[in-house]
C-alpha cells in the first residue's frame, strides 16, 4: 500500500512522487510560463529518507503555490504590482537576505566555484543563441542572456537557486505574476555577484562589499513587522544550538510554514490565541494529530522558549498550547518488535551476500545482525567505521561515537561485539574494508552544505534509507513497524525475555538511565559482554 505523508506518495519501485493540480482559473498562464497544464510533478529518488524528501517537498511546493497565488492575484486584480525600478530595489533586498544566510559561515570556496559554474553552464547556456555556441567570443558579456525568451526559460531555476519563494515568504510578500518575473529577473542578473561575494568570503577575504549600495531604496512595499521574524528566529536558533542535522531538516518546514502565517506580526506579535489557532489548523487528512504534536509543536515550543531565554521575544505563545493525539489500537501482539518470523526473513536473506563487494552488499549483509545483537539505532550502524571496531583486551567492540556521526544523546559509547557475528566473520571483513567506512562509499569526498539552514544528507542516513527499502521488498511491508528501528525494539524485548537487568540493557543500547541512581557505576564493557554472552543466537531454521 502507497505511504501517503504530507501530500507525498511512496512510489512502489521506491522514492517518492508529489502531485499538485494547478488551478483551472489560471491553467492557462501557468502553461505559457511554466510549460505545465494541468498538475505539477515531483519526484524524489528511492532512498531518499523520509524526512529529507518531507523537506524537498515543503520547499518544492512553496513554489509552486508562490506562482499559483502571484497569477491568482493578477487575475483578480490583487497581489502586489511592482515598476521595474522596485524590482530591482527588492533584489536588492533580497542580495542583502542571501548574502547574509551564508557570510557567517561560507564553507569552502570550491562549492561556490561549482555553484557559479551550474548557473553558467547548466542553466544559461543550453539557452544561448546558436551564434554564441560557434563563437563565443562574439558575446563576451553573454548579453543574450536577458533576452525575454531566455528569461521566461531560466526563470523557475533561477529562483530555485536563489531561494525566491523562501525569501518573499520572509518578507510576507504576494507579487502578481509580472511583478514576479520582473523580480527573478532582477535577481538572475544579481545571483552571479552574490556567489562571487560568497567566493571571497569562503577564501577568507572580508573586505567591504560595495554592491548593496547600488541597489535603489524599495518605497511601497507592504509594513513588515518590527522585530524579528520568525524565520530569523530560527535561524538564530540553529546557529547559537546547532541541533543536529536531521533535527534542521526536520523543522525547516515549520518556520517556513510559520513565517508565511505570521509575517505581517512577526515572531514577537503571534499571541496565544493565534498560536492554538495556528497548531489546530494543521491537522488535516494528510497531517495526523501525533505529527502535529511531535514535530510542529515541539519545534515551536523549543525555538520559542530559547528566544524567551535569550530576550529575542518577550513570551513563549506556544508554550500552553495542546494537541490531543486520538489512542489507536494496538494490532501487533510484538508492538513494534519483528516477529520471529519477520526477524528469520530479514536474516536469512542477509545471508545470502556470501562474498560481499559493495558497501550496499555490506549493508545488507551485516547491518540487520549488528542491529539485532546489539539494540543500536541504525544510524548508529551505518555510519560505523573500520577504526571504531576494537580489541579490548580479547573483548571486540564497536565504539559508537559522534566523531562518526549523529549519536542522539551527543556521548559516544562503546558495546561489545556478539559472539555469533564474531564467528560469521565480522572481524575479517573489518579488517579487510579498512579503518574507512564499512558501510558507505566515503572514498570521494562529500559536497557539504554551506547553509546551516539546509544540512547535506549524509551517506550513513542513504545507506540507512536504502536498507530499509531492500527490507521491505523483502516482504516485510508492515507499516506499523520500522524496517530498521524495529530490531532495536527486538532486542529490548529479549533482553527483558531471558533477565538481562534494565540498567545493563540501557547501557547496551544506549538509552538512558530512568532514575538518578542508576546513572552512578556505569557497567564495564566487560560486565556488558558477558552479559551478551547470555542473548541466545537467532535461529534461522
Amino acid at each position: 500500500m502507497a505511504l501517503r505523508m504530507a501530500g507525498l506518495v511512496r512510489a512502489k519501485g521506491g522514492g517518492f512522487i508529489a502531485r499538485k493540480s494547478i488551478p483551472a482559473d489560471v491553467r492557462d498562464e501557468y502553461a505559457r510560463l511554466y510549460k505545465v497544464r494541468w498538475e505539477a510533478q515531483l519526484r524524489i529518488p528511492g532512498g531518499t529518507p523520509a524526512h529529507f524528501a518531507k523537506t524537498q517537498h515543503g520547499e518544492w511546493l512553496a513554489e509552486i503555490e508562490t506562482r499559483i497565488a502571484a497569477l491568482r492575484a493578477q487575475k483578480n486584480g490583487e497581489g502586489q504590482p511592482l515598476t521595474r525600478l522596485n524590482a530591482i530595489a527588492l533584489a536588492g533586498r533580497w542580495y542583502v537576505w542571501f548574502v547574509k544566510q551564508h557570510e557567517a559561515n561560507p564553507g569552502p570556496a570550491k562549492y561556490w566555484e561549482e555553484f557559479s559554474d551550474h548557473l553558467a553552464w547548466n542553466v544559461l547556456y543550453p539557452e544561448a543563441p546558436d551564434g554564441f555556441h560557434e563563437d563565443a567570443k562574439a558575446y563576451p558579456k553573454w548579453e543574450w542572456a536577458k533576452e525575454p525568451e531566455v528569461r521566461d526559460a531560466v526563470r523557475p531555476q533561477v529562483a530555485e537557486l536563489a531561494r525566491v519563494a523562501t525569501f518573499l515568504a520572509s518578507e510576507g510578500m504576494a507579487l502578481n505574476s509580472t511583478a514576479y518575473a520582473r523580480f527573478v529577473d532582477a535577481v538572475s542578473d544579481n545571483l552571479m555577484p552574490a556567489i562571487s561575494v560568497l567566493q571571497k568570503r569562503a577564501s577568507g577575504d572580508y573586505s567591504r562589499d560595495e554592491n548593496p549600495d547600488t541597489f535603489p531604496l524599495f518605497t511601497d512595499g507592504p509594513m513588515r513587522a518590527s522585530g524579528i521574524g520568525c524565520w530569523e528566529l530560527f535561524e538564530a536558533f540553529v546557529l547559537a544550538v546547532k541541533p543536529a542535522d536531521k533535527t534542521v531538516t526536520r523543522w525547516r518546514s515549520v518556520f517556513l510554514e510559520m513565517q508565511r502565517e505570521f509575517a505581517e506580526v512577526g515572531a514577537d506579535g503571534i499571541t496565544e490565541d493565534a498560536a492554538r489557532a495556528w497548531i489546530r489548523g494543521l491537522i488535516n487528512e494528510e497531517r495526523q494529530a501525533i505529527t502535529v504534536r511531535e514535530v510542529w509543536l515541539s519545534s515551536a515550543r523549543r525555538v520559542f522558549a530559547w528566544a524567551r531565554e535569550h530576550k529575542h521575544v518577550r513570551g513563549n505563545p506556544f508554550k500552553e498550547v495542546r494537541v490531543d493525539v486520538p489512542r489507536k489500537a494496538q494490532t501487533r501482539e510484538e508492538g513494534r518488535s519483528f516477529t520471529d518470523a519477520e526477524a528469520r526473513i530479514i536474516l536469512n536473506a542477509s545471508l545470502g551476500f556470501e562474498k560481499p563487494t559493495t558497501p550496499t552488499e555490506r549493508a545488507r549483509r551485516w547491518v540487520p545482525w549488528l542491529c539485532a545483537y546489539s539494540g543500536a539505532r541504525p544510524g548508529e550502524i551505518t555510519q560505523l567505521r573500520g577504526i571504531d571496531v576494537e580489541d579490548r583486551n580479547g573483548l571486540f567492540v564497536m565504539k559508537l561515537t559522534p566523531e562518526a556521526g549523529t549519536i542522539k544523546t551527543r556521548k559516544p559509547r562503546v558495546v561489545p561485539i556478539h559472539e555469533h557475528l564474531i564467528a560469521q566473520g565480522f572481524i575479517e571483513m573489518v579488517k579487510k574494508v579498512g579503518k574507512g567506512a564499512l558501510f558507505y562509499n566515503d572514498e570521494t569526498p562529500q559536497r557539504s552544505s554551506v547553509d546551516p539552514l539546509k544540512p547535506s544528507r549524509r551517506r550513513s542516513d542513504t545507506a540507512r534509507a536504502h536498507l530499509g527499502t531492500w527490507v521491505r521488498g523483502l516482504g516485510v511491508d508492515d507499516r506499523h513497524i520500522s524496517p530498521n528501528h524495529a530490531w532495536r525494539h527486538t532486542f529490548k524485548r529479549i533482553a527483558d525475555e531471558i533477565g538481562m537487568p534494565e540498567k545493563m540493557n540501557d547501557a547496551i543500547t544506549g538509552h538512558t538511565q530512568a532514575t538518578e541512581g542508576r546513572k552512578y557505576g556505569a557497567p564495564t564493557v566487560a560486565a556488558m559482554a558477558a552479559a551478551l554472552m547470555k542473548f541466545p543466537r537467532y535461529k534461522l531454521d
